[in-house]
């Protein structure tokens, strides 16, 4: 019996391993569209016009929105939701290129991800939300499925206690959701969650689980991407290797088949009256494009200006998340 038993937990392993491994030296190269114009319209309209000559009007209320922008924060990370550049998808695929390199026993989703991804926690952060608004990454997929079992820790463990209840290994469900944030709250134990943009964590408080039901019936895949990291987050301390495997392969299948046409990311510069389209790079954020509200009210110079503050602005986000990246590298993120 414990020869069949053994036989039978290596086999799980390399299932799992064998998943765990997508082909990104299979990926063909891509050129993302160019945007051939970009202009603010009204005053909640966005023109976006690409060089494939797909064209979408965006609501400004329906984009994210950059309200403090001064770097007086308590966040250990600056995460805006961008869209992965295409230099930053290709060494990812150059990262991945040598498959023997992943099979690795893995602690935590960051160890697991990092190596596959690289760049700091707003690449992980991106990489996850990419990951979940295409559905390569389920919160509900089998392997993240708890297995049912009466055994019990004895004594026993607050880990226990606050998941026992759970069927997956992350809060699924609403409100198991939020009595795990809040008891991380309160016992200041919320960690990198810190760093998520304050209007994904009103999102996740604010979405009952039948508003939760209606976003996913009307296909609002980013919305539910935005809940779904806070709740990989809160789950990410319970993860064993085979979700942790899991999510690694998720995300980098989400990765290797990135869409050449998704339409680029906007997002709203609140001070400066100002929309800018953000990429990923490896180092950082990159701004690609920006338009400004009512343009023939302000001068070129002055345009000017604001465009060299709002590039200074990222220039010190980048610098801040990678000082802090490195400040905090060696004593949490290898555990």
């Amino acid at each position: 019996m414990p020869v069949l038993m053994h036989n039978k937990q290596w086999i799980i392993k390399c299932v799992i391993l064998f998943f765990s491994w997508p082909c990104l030296t299979a990926q063909q190269s891509f050129s993302l569209p160019s945007v051939a114009e970009f202009k603010w319209s009204f005053d909640y309209d966005i023109y976006l016009k690409l060089a494939n000559d797909s064209s979408y009007t965006l609501d400004i209320r329906n984009l994210f929105h950059i309200e403090d922008d001064k770097l007086i924060t308590r966040a250990d990370y600056i995460l805006y939701p961008v869209n992965l550049g295409e230099a930053y998808i290709s060494e990812i695929a150059l990262r991945n290129a040598d498959s023997t390199t992943q099979a690795t026993n893995y602690k935590t989703i960051w160890s697991a991800l990092h190596s596959a991804v690289g760049g700091g926690w707003v690449h992980f952060n991106n990489c996850l939300l990419y990951a979940l608004e295409t559905n390569y990454l389920s919160l509900t997929a089998p392997l993240m499925k708890r297995p049912d079992t009466r055994w019990k820790p004895k004594p026993l463990t607050q880990s226990y206690k606050r998941t026992r209840k759970w069927e997956y290994y992350v809060p699924v469900k609403q409100k198991e959701a939020w009595k795990e944030y809040r008891l991380r709250l309160k016992n200041d134990e919320l960690g990198e969650i810190k760093s998520i943009p304050p209007q994904f964590i009103n999102l996740f408080l604010s979405t009952t689980d039948q508003k939760y039901k209606k976003l996913q019936k009307q296909a609002e895949y980013k919305k539910l991407a935005q809940i779904n990291l806070v709740k990989i987050m809160l789950g990410a301390n319970y993860l064993s290797e085979p979700q942790i495997l899991y999510i690694r392969s998720a995300v980098l299948n989400a990765v290797k088949n990135y869409s050449a046409n998704k339409m680029p990311a906007v997002v709203i510069f609140d001070r400066f009256d100002a929309a800018a389209i953000m990429t990923l790079g490896q180092e950082g954020y990159n701004i690609e494009a920006i338009a400004f509200r009512n343009t023939s009210a302000i001068t070129a110079s002055e345009a000017e200006e604001r465009r060299q503050q709002i590039q200074r602005i990222i220039n010190d986000i980048n610098t801040y998340n990678r000082n802090q990246f490195m400040k905090r590298l060696r004593n949490y993120y290898y555990q």
